[in-house]
């Protein structure tokens, strides 16, 4: 399988990555038979245990390939950024470094989708890089993945640009990319903006946020 998302994200390899540690983590916070939208779905690493468990779940990525992986859940083909499905939920799910865009209009836009889309008594489970992340050119392994961050080019604006390469058995992928550090100060007030208020931190990094509703969205 060599598809790519049109992010440049390998489907093989997002299909072998672990799951299990992200998994736990979610639902510790959320509550039983919640409706659950899961934003940046790719082939369902949580959606299809979370369906699987019982969860309504709504899988949204903007790559039909790694949408026909996802099983027991809702699927809709279509940019994060511009989603209004006309329905709210109990839980959102803003995973895999989404809030970490380099462009901060579409940060901002990525936390109004989220409060489009939640139910006034809901949560918000995102990640981001950690707050005092500073990306330099690195090798380790994700489970059977290996990976190498490399290329790291700093922006004198904002942010940064960087390639990582993913190998897999005997194959290997390059995907680069631009994001930027989203930190406490920023996060907060991204929130604020959306209609939204930060919770806490669900991990020792400052990576995983829980966020809930501040006010209505009319």
């Amino acid at each position: 399988m060599s598809d790519v998302a049109p992010d440049g994200s390998p489907v093989e390899v997002y299909l072998a990555l672990p799951f299990e540690a992200d998994l736990a983590r979610v639902r510790a916070v959320i509550p039983p038979d919640a409706s659950i939208l899961d934003l940046g779905s790719g082939p369902g690493r949580l959606s299809n245990p979370l369906a699987a468990d019982g969860h309504d779940l709504v899988a949204v990525d903007d790559s039909a390939e790694m949408l026909s992986h996802v099983v027991g859940a809702s699927t809709v083909l279509a940019d994060v950024w511009q989603l209004d499905l006309g329905r709210q939920f109990d839980v959102v799910l803003a995973l895999s470094h989404l809030v970490n865009d380099r462009s901060p209009a579409r940060r901002i836009e990525l936390l109004k989708v989220c409060r489009r889309h939640l139910a006034d008594t809901g949560v918000i489970v995102l990640q981001r890089f950690p707050p005092d992340w500073s990306p330099l050119e690195e090798t380790g392994s994700i489970g059977d993945v290996g990976v190498r961050l490399f290329g790291v080019q700093p922006f004198n604006d904002d942010g940064f640009a960087a390639a990582v390469e993913y190998r897999l058995g005997e194959q290997t992928w390059i995907q680069r990319f631009e994001a930027a550090i989203v930190d406490d100060a920023e996060l907060n007030a991204l929130a604020a903006a959306a209609g939204l208020i930060v919770r806490r931190s669900l991990d020792d990094e400052g990576s995983w946020m829980l966020l809930g509703a501040s006010r209505k969205v009319y």
